[in-house]
């Protein structure tokens, strides 16, 4: 029986390339999109006020090109197919979203 094997496209980053990254935007995340045998991996940090704000102008008018927007202003690096083919762009599109909701708040009367 034959065992599959999954090959994995991450741009070649590491560790060291990860940590000087946090250095620089605080928080890094990781996005795997699985298709077939490949494992596609994306890095990205959090969008700026100003990036928030076209997304947001954009979402009103073209929901997928704001999320081009979003993906290309929060990119650090990986598998760069992930930016240019449709459908794993699709799937990395679901994640993204994350991005822009990722903290919690609350509203407390003192």
């Amino acid at each position: 029986m034959e065992e599959n094997k999954q090959t994995t496209f991450d741009g070649g980053i590491g560790e060291a390339q990860i940590e000087a990254w946090k250095q620089r935007h605080r928080r890094v995340v990781r996005i795997d999109v699985v298709d077939g045998d490949e494992l596609h991996v994306g890095y990205f940090h959090r969008p700026t006020m100003e990036t928030m704000k076209a997304v947001t102008a954009l979402a009103k008018k073209d929901e997928l090109e704001s999320v081009q927007v979003l993906a290309k202003n929060c990119w650090l690096g990986g598998s760069e197919a992930m930016l240019t083919d449709a459908v794993l762009f699709v799937a990395l599109s679901k994640e993204l979203g994350a991005l822009m909701g990722s903290c919690m708040s609350s509203l407390k009367n003192v």
